[in-house]
């Protein structure tokens, strides 16, 4: 098994651009930071330059609201929302429901290392462990609360094994999630098992190697900050939970 691991993480390693990499979110002009590489890991000079803020426990610390996103974030990235599709997303439902959307990061027991990625699930259990410890918070301290998640890389595999073990009166909470770079997809049927297929939006580049099912870090893998997937993925959450509010005759008390 350790020789199998090793030979798993050399592969994984093999396919990551080495040297300099031609930055996807990068102006015509060439010009710009190169951006985190989700499952290859990055820091400092290389995090996004205007990157919102990475961590948010605003479940585990704040008062109820009305929505509730909850992040997993992809392998190395910072704090427990990462620097990148969590804090766009947070921002974006933020922005659309002012002062009713709660923001919490998979933390703790998710380390979102690199070697996790070769693990049978595509995570660790610990991982698996702590996010179904946020939804369980999320819903017994909210309970009327909506519910809606997002993943990025490692992330997506967190949400995969995650949502579809979680209870049938929970999962009836959650109304929608959005993945991207998703490191399970193909090994899923591309979708979350036992979960509404309909509810959740998978966000995977054509070039982006890992959404077929091998830890292949192409360039594709890394452009979902600037290809405009997290605008069309903020707005996917938006129609769902405009239904679902429809659907229960609620209305935003201020």
């Amino acid at each position: 098994m350790k020789a199998l691991t090793i030979a798993l993480l050399a592969t994984a390693v093999a396919a990551i651009p080495q040297g300099e990499p031609k930055n996807p979110c990068a102006p015509k002009s060439g010009r710009g930071s190169t951006p985190v590489n989700p499952l290859a890991g990055g820091s400092g000079a290389n995090k996004p330059a205007t990157s919102p803020n990475q961590i948010a426990n605003e479940v585990m610390e704040g008062a109820c609201k009305d929505i509730i996103f909850i992040m997993a974030r992809a392998s190395t990235e910072p704090g427990n929302m990462g620097g990148t599709m969590g804090p766009i997303v947070c921002k974006g439902l933020k922005e659309n429901y002012p002062d009713k959307v709660a923001c919490q990061g998979v933390g703790g027991a998710y380390s979102a290392g690199i070697l996790d990625n070769v693990q049978p699930k595509g995570t660790t259990a610990a991982a698996i462990s702590e996010a179904t410890k946020m939804f369980t918070q999320a819903s017994t301290k909210c309970p009327n609360a909506l519910l809606t998640f997002g993943g990025y890389s490692q992330g997506s595999a967190v949400m995969h094994n995650t949502v579809s073990a979680l209870s049938e009166a929970m999962k009836s909470k959650i109304v929608a999630g959005v993945l991207f770079g998703d490191t399970r997809n193909k090994q899923d049927g591309y979708k979350i098992a036992n979960f509404p297929k309909e509810k959740v939006m998978i966000f995977c580049d054509s070039t982006d190697g890992v959404c077929e099912g091998k830890l292949s870090v192409t360039q594709g893998h890394m452009v979902y900050a600037c290809n405009g997937d997290g605008p069309k993925g903020i707005s996917f959450l938006k129609g769902k939970i405009d239904a679902a509010l429809g659907k229960k005759g609620a209305r935003f008390v201020d």
